[in-house]
């Protein structure tokens, strides 16, 4: 009886090596499994997005430092707001207007950021171009400032029409006023469509540049520099 007790436990014990083999196994299919499944992560069919930046160049406007009153371009401050994007257009795809109302977007190509924000931080270089403010910074720019302008983009699409490249349009709303009040100033639009030379990509990123720079040129010669309190002062006086 003993015997067989010893014997059966003796059959019923692997050894060392036994235990070790399935769970070798089971490593070497785990790590078969893990380089397949990172090689198939690393290799993709899709092509490499192009990513495009806008730097329009902005014209001089002749006349503005004449018309504006003495003092104004050494004290004025504006803050440029987040603009409010019309549906579709909060993104860094590049759109395209199709026939029949269609949004679409270019593949394979995107801004370098989101639309919204680029034409933020371009309004805040076209209206530092016009010399006529002391200041001129976005909404996240550690000064205060007298007054804010808000923008609003309708439009900033290539248009495609029956045949032929693309009409790039840019469509802009701004809204002067001072900060603190719920007081508008000044409120004016700017619209510009610039026709693609050829319906190749870079020529219509060449479209958008010159569109955004004249329709933001536009706005930036719109923006009024408010008379301070001792120009207006000084002119009471004269008078």
């Amino acid at each position: 009886m003993s015997g067989a007790r010893g014997r059966a436990r003796t059959g019923s014990r692997a050894s060392p090596g036994a235990r070790g083999a399935p769970a070798a196994l089971a490593a070497a299919s785990l790590a078969c499994l893990l380089a397949a499944g990172c090689s198939s992560w690393l290799k993709s069919n899709l092509p490499v997005s192009q990513v495009y930046v806008l730097r329009p160049t902005w014209p001089t406007m002749p006349g503005s430092a004449a018309a504006n009153p003495p003092g104004a371009t050494a004290t004025a401050t504006i803050q440029v707001e987040f603009p409010i994007a019309a549906p579709g257009l909060a993104t860094d795809g590049i759109a395209v207007l199709r026939s029949g109302e269609r949004l679409d977007y270019y593949s394979a190509a995107r801004w370098a950021g989101a639309a919204p924000g680029m034409l933020q931080m371009l309004a805040v270089d076209a209206l530092r171009a016009t010399h006529r403010f002391a200041m001129v910074e976005s909404d996240v720019g550690p000064f205060g400032s007298e007054y804010v302008l808000s923008l609003e983009v309708n439009h900033f699409e290539a248009e495609y029409g029956a045949a032929g490249p693309p009409t790039v349009h840019v469509a802009l709303v701004g809204t002067f006023g001072k900060r603190g009040s719920r007081d508008v100033l000044a409120s004016f639009a700017a619209d510009s469509r610039v026709s693609a030379d050829a319906d190749r990509l870079q020529a219509v990123v060449a479209a958008f540049e010159r569109a955004t720079g004249d329709a933001l040129s536009q706005l930036a010669a719109e923006v009024p520099v408010p008379v301070p309190a001792t120009a207006r002062k000084a002119s009471s006086a004269k008078e």
